[in-house]
């Protein structure tokens, strides 16, 4: 019985990913964009936005978790490329599809980087087990005191930044820290605070402030910092 309902749960689950996914035909192309910074963190919440310039039609998509987004679009057409995050615009341009035979996937990267001057950056006094985004309560109580100041400065934008330590897989630890960073966004959000007031941002292990040789330097690493614009 428990092997039955393990082959039923890996067919459903292969049926609902068959469903989400873009598949190429003879007539489109499956574009897959990879929006990413400058140290290669994914940039989850990007919009990629594509005019077409022979029917001036706008299509446009979200960047995921892992920064990843895609589209069908006509072979042999031409398109403006903008990517825009947190009132950033970035324009990349011309995008053609090729006119080629068969069905086809194109994978393309795209880099963003956004320059920003903070009036203050400040490290949130919580940390994560390895592998963990869920918020504990004592947790709950410094984001009420973050809270409370951006009620007190209605003006306050914020940028909440993810960092983890350098244990395991790079894209599965850019991946925590951006899971973190949303958790504490979305706490602030469900409190009140308009989401346009707070950027959230995993930056994985690219930025540590200790060793990752010891329980303690890899614990100070999985951090949040608060960074007030």
């Amino acid at each position: 019985m428990k092997n039955l309902l393990l082959a039923i749960n890996f067919l459903i689950t292969n049926l609902v990913f068959a469903q989400n996914t873009l598949q190429p035909t003879d007539y489109d192309a499956v574009v897959i964009f990879k929006i990413t910074d400058d140290k290669g963190a994914p940039e989850q919440g990007a919009v990629v936005k594509l005019e077409d310039l022979a029917d001036k039609k706008l299509r446009s998509d979200t960047a995921d978790l892992d920064g990843n987004t895609s589209v069908l679009l006509k072979k042999g057409s031409s398109h403006k490329l903008v990517v825009e995050k947190s009132g950033a615009k970035f324009d990349f341009g011309l995008f053609e599809i090729p006119r080629q035979d068969g069905k086809f996937t194109m994978e393309e990267n795209l880099q963003i980087k956004i320059i920003t001057k903070y009036n203050r950056i400040y490290e949130l006094k919580i940390h994560f087990g390895p592998n963990k985004s869920e918020l504990y309560e004592n947790a709950k109580i410094e984001i009420d005191k973050l809270y409370e100041e951006m009620v007190k400065n209605p003006t306050m934008k914020i940028e909440v930044a993810g960092h983890t330590d350098n244990v395991g897989e790079d894209a599965v630890n850019f991946n925590i820290s951006q899971k973190r960073a949303n958790a504490i966004k979305a706490y602030l959000i469900e409190k009140g605070i308009s989401e346009k007031r707070i950027t959230a941002k995993g930056y994985g292990e690219t930025a540590p402030i200790s060793d990752n040789f010891t329980e303690e330097g890899r614990t100070r690493n999985r951090r949040i910092e608060i960074r007030m614009m």
